[in-house]
């Protein structure tokens, strides 16, 4: 068990994930209060613009990051079962990554059963009640609750936003992580809490792209997220 998934176990963690691969973004995002921070390869968004290339890319980061940050680490490793390779996987592994970030639809089937390396499991707006409650019986650590329609992305959070959240909580069985799809705000971190979800994650929505908005958002996040746990 990594330490995500035990301090999920605790209280209410806050996840940063960066809109790109850099030191500058990753420091900003540890020196903010992060409790993990995840990063991603092996993508590519033709609507948005936005790629990330393979791990050997990234060498500098990769090497680095450990020795900025004590946190747990995790990685999203492709947008497709072909992208997700086992090298890839053990390269990410042996720099420290401690879980895996997928949608369901991109995880290839040989990850179910490696132990190496948790994994927190993503499921869109399409997500398949069935498919939820399927996790109670398999080795899915983390669930991911990417299920906001890409159309709404950054809209405001409600209620029936938090009514979902607290389904995948009832129904899954497994800690559940909320990504800032919706343009979350400090002010909403108690009703989140509310509906049973362990994580946050906040992303380009809330956090923006520089590392000084970054460094920002976390750290107004992290003072929230202590203030509530007093």
């Amino acid at each position: 068990m990594n330490q995500l998934v035990q301090l999920l176990q605790q209280k209410t963690a806050l996840i940063v994930s960066l809109p790109a691969n850099s030191l500058e973004l990753f420091q900003a995002a540890a020196e903010g209060g992060a409790d993990a921070i995840k990063i991603h390869f092996n993508i590519e968004h033709r609507a948005s613009g936005t790629s990330f290339g393979p791990t050997t890319e990234y060498t500098d980061l990769l090497s680095n990051m450990r020795g900025m940050f004590a946190g747990s680490i995790g990685a999203v490793a492709g947008d497709s079962p072909q992208k997700v390779t086992k090298e890839e996987v053990d390269r990410l592994v042996s720099f420290g990554v401690d879980f895996i970030s997928l949608y369901s639809r991109h995880a290839p089937g040989w990850m179910l059963s490696d132990k190496r390396i948790d994994k927190m499991l993503a499921v869109g707006a399409d997500y398949r009640e069935s498919t939820v409650t399927a996790l109670r019986s398999l080795p899915i650590e983390m669930l991911e609750a990417s299920i906001i329609p890409p159309q709404e992305y950054g809209d405001p959070l409600s209620i029936d936003d938090l009514l979902n959240y607290r389904w995948l909580v009832e129904n899954s069985g497994k800690p559940v992580i909320v990504p800032s799809q919706r343009n979350l705000q400090v002010e909403e971190l108690e009703a989140l809490q509310l509906t049973g979800v362990r994580g946050i994650m906040i992303g380009a929505i809330v956090t923006g792209t520089d590392a000084s908005s970054i460094y920002e958002a976390t750290r107004r996040f992290r003072s929230e997220l202590d203030r509530l746990t007093e």
